[in-house]
Parts: structure tokens; C-alpha cells; sequence
């Protein structure tokens, strides 16, 4: 598919099938969502989809993990209106900083952080990241969060896949992802089959 094509009929989750596949290995992410927000169409209803589950919540500001995180959580905090809360890699603010360490999917020891004069008790945060693997880049954005006394609305993510973590996020928070339940089987193992020409 055209990566700026937009269908006639676009079915709900249409524009996954412009998420490319990985080609450099396993050292990088298995599928690259980044394609699909080339398309202006495909990132207006990727994050249509992903707000849809918090219609009727209070969502004060909308967090997103550096850096992918920072393309769909932007995205949805000017669709709801909201402000945008950058939670960055550590080193890279020049203020005060609460941090919190990590292990990402590659299993490489990390450290967040974020700023210490935004979040605060009765701020209601939505986290939005791209892609939730084994579930530490999120878990550790949640603790963030709720060190400084903050409340996690939700977490949305292009997918979640079902790992240890990313069972403990959605047993734990309102979690919303885009994949539908046919291809939940395919992001857990992996695999790309139906993604390529899914459209339906």
C-alpha cells in the first residue's frame, strides 16, 4: 500500500497494514508503526482509536515516553485538548528531575525521568508510548507517575503484547492498543501475516 494512499472505506484499525517490518535484526523492534504516521489519515484514526475507551474519563494531561511515545502522545493530547508531558530518557532535562530506572525490551538497564513542577495529587495522566513489549519502559513511566501523586487514567499504545509486563499493565490500568483480537496472536509471536494486507 501507498504509504500516503487513503482507502475508500476505512474500516476501524485500516491502517496498521503501513506499519513496516523490521529488517535490521533483533536488535530492533520486530514491527516500525513510525510508517503509519507518514499518513496524516492513519495517525488522525490511530489516535482516534487509541482515545476512543477514555471518552467518558477525565483526562487532564496527556504523558508520553521518550521518544516514539512522543509522535501518538502529542498527537492525542491536541485532540483532546490537553497539554502534552514529555517523560525523557535521563540526562536530557535541564531542571529538577524525578527519575525512575528500567530495563527495556532489549534488556538494557535504563533511566527516565520527568520534570517535578507539572505532575502533582488530582492531575489525571493518560501515558501513551508506541509499543509495549515486556512492559518495563511503561511500568517504569506509571511509577513516575505516581511517585510525584499523580493518577494514571489509562495507557494507550499502538500494541500491547501479552508478556509478563505487558499482562501486569493491562490487569492493573485501562489499557487500549489498536490490534484486533484476530492479530493479537501474530504482535505476541512476532509474526507478520495478515498485518501486511489487513484492512478490515
Amino acid at each position: 500500500m501507498d504509504v500516503l494512499a487513503v482507502p475508500a472505506h476505512r474500516h476501524k484499525g485500516w491502517y496498521l497494514s503501513l506499519m513496516a517490518p523490521n529488517t535490521k535484526g533483533p536488535a530492533f523492534a520486530w514491527l516500525d508503526p513510525s510508517r503509519l504516521y507518514c499518513n496524516s489519515q492513519a495517525l488522525a484514526d490511530c489516535v482516534a482509536d487509541l482515545l476512543s475507551p477514555f471518552s467518558s474519563d477525565t483526562v487532564d494531561l496527556v504523558a508520553g515516553i521518550d521518544a516514539m511515545g512522543f509522535i501518538l502522545g502529542a498527537s492525542a493530547a491536541t485532540s483532546l485538548g490537553k497539554g502534552f508531558l514529555a517523560i525523557r530518557k535521563a540526562g536530557h532535562l535541564c531542571v529538577a528531575t524525578q527519575s525512575q530506572n528500567y530495563s527495556d525490551y532489549t534488556g538494557r538497564e535504563k533511566t527516565m525521568e520527568t520534570r517535578l513542577d507539572v505532575l502533582k495529587p488530582g492531575v489525571r495522566v493518560l501515558l501513551v508510548d508506541q509499543w509495549i513489549e515486556t512492559g518495563g519502559t511503561m511500568k517504569a513511566a506509571i511509577e513516575l507517575v505516581e511517585q510525584l501523586g499523580a493518577t494514571v487514567v489509562g495507557v494507550a499504545a499502538v500494541a500491547v503484547e501479552n508478556t509478563t509486563g505487558g499482562k501486569w499493565i493491562k490487569d492493573n490500568y485501562r489499557v487500549s492498543h489498536c490490534i484486533p483480537k484476530e492479530l493479537q496472536s501474530q504482535v505476541d509471536r512476532k509474526q507478520l501475516e495478515s498485518f501486511k494486507s489487513f484492512n478490515c
